[in-house]
């Protein structure tokens, strides 16, 4: 099981290359490769020569001893009733697939449509197959949520895509599961009390199609993105959880709101702080 972190936490810091070795000297044993539009990895992903900067990334990281355990293509990947959107994403979301593939990465996650039902997204999702085969990845299905809607319901948050435990397995249930996989985002799950749901829910109902996770705290009500035991998520029920569906995954955090408006100075003894957090989940969740 790794320990490991999405590069985009830590962007301030200087380049790719200079992030992953902060990662590795931190006590982080992978790195997710996140592909965020204005993020660090992006300019990679749509660099004319991307193919040579990723072996070159491959070989850096390979070098240093830390590997490519995840990655985060582009999001949204498709938004619904926006043909001409989706047509211009489609090519880029197939380069994050390959590039996932040339860095080593398990799983590359990519967003399902916030707005899909589980068989429209199916059918996105079944045109990324033939991709995925080609660079040996699985790709990572994540539970959603839609944006506020003030005054009418009276919640903070919407249902999307795979935001409740039973539309996840259905998303998951309707794809190759040689090819795909639920990533589970805590801090999503964890805003949908209100629905009925929670990560707890989440774990228990995807068992073995659980294969990776986002690791990160929010207060309940906003998708915070900060590092788990600084906001409201009660995480003792979850890692059990964890520990009874036997989760085999890697923990990966997405906690960027926690570190990426330091200074430079404060970002090594963030990161430092980050992977310890990282690695207490990893040992709690390996506990007999």
């Amino acid at each position: 099981m790794y320990v490991s972190t999405e590069i985009s936490s830590y962007k301030q810091y200087g380049t790719i290359f200079e992030i992953v070795k902060l990662l590795k000297d931190s006590g982080f044993t992978a790195y997710d490769f996140s592909m965020f539009a204005g993020w660090a990895g992006y300019e990679l992903l749509t660099a004319d020569d991307y193919i040579e900067q990723a072996q070159k990334l491959r070989a850096y990281a390979d070098a240093i001893g830390i590997v490519c355990n995840q990655s985060h293509a582009p999001f949204p990947t498709v938004r619904k009733g926006c043909d001409e959107y989706n047509q211009a994403q489609f090519p880029i979301v197939i380069r994050a697939i390959e590039v996932s593939g040339i860095l080593g990465a398990s799983v590359c996650v990519v967003h399902p449509c916030n707005d899909y039902t589980a068989e429209e997204n199916a059918v996105f999702y079944n045109s990324l197959m033939p991709y995925a085969k080609k660079a040996g990845i699985k790709i990572g299905v994540e539970n959603m949520w839609n944006w506020f809607h003030w005054g009418k319901t009276g919640e903070h948050v919407l249902p999307a895509a795979c935001s409740h435990q039973d539309d996840f397995k259905k998303h998951l249930d309707l794809l190759d599961k040689q090819v795909f996989c639920a990533c589970l985002d805590i801090g999503h799950s964890e805003m949908m009390h209100a629905y009925g749901t929670d990560a707890v829910k989440m774990i228990e109902t995807l068992g073995d199609d659980l294969q990776a996770i986002h690791l990160h705290d929010v207060n309940l009500t906003n998708d915070n993105h900060s590092l788990p035991f600084t906001q409201a998520i009660d995480y003792a029920p979850i890692i059990e959880a964890l520990r009874k569906v036997g989760y085999k995954g890697d923990i990966t955090l997405e906690s960027n709101n926690f570190s990426n408006r330091l200074p430079v100075a404060l970002i090594p003894a963030a990161a430092r702080y980050a992977a310890a957090v990282a690695n207490y989940f990893k040992e709690e969740i390996e506990k007999a």
